[in-house]
């Protein structure tokens, strides 16, 4: 009876690496992530115009742009608080999904709010 220690289907290929197209998704998707964690913890689903968002408690829709029509009320000391809060998991204390998103929540905040923008 085989025992399947040498067929290719079950065996781990430790030293696969992914292509630039599969590692920008995954920048991309962890940059969305972040940004949903900031519009979380700074509460601008309180000001949205979409009922999910104020149902829900959290932002439903486009991260990006709902983070930057709110920025503008936020001052630089609520924004450091935030930073801070994001690092910890927002206010649902979610742990990061992937490294990449590791990476990006300790990241400046200028970068995550202008990511995708152009």
């Amino acid at each position: 009876m085989p025992s399947g220690h040498n067929n290719p289907s079950t065996k781990q290929n430790f030293l696969k690496r992914r292509t630039y197209d599969a590692g920008r998704a995954q920048l991309d998707a962890a940059h969305r992530a972040t940004q949903r964690l900031y519009c979380d913890t700074l509460e601008f689903w309180r000001r949205c115009s979409r009922p999910q968002c104020r149902r829900h408690r959290r932002c439903c829709g486009e991260a990006s742009r709902c983070l930057m029509r709110g920025l503008i009320h936020v001052p630089p000391s609520q924004r450091r608080k935030a930073h801070e809060a994001v690092i910890a998991g927002g206010p649902r204390r979610l742990p990061p999904r992937t490294h990449f998103e590791w990476i990006v929540r300790r990241a400046d905040f200028s970068t995550v709010v202008t990511w995708g923008l152009g």
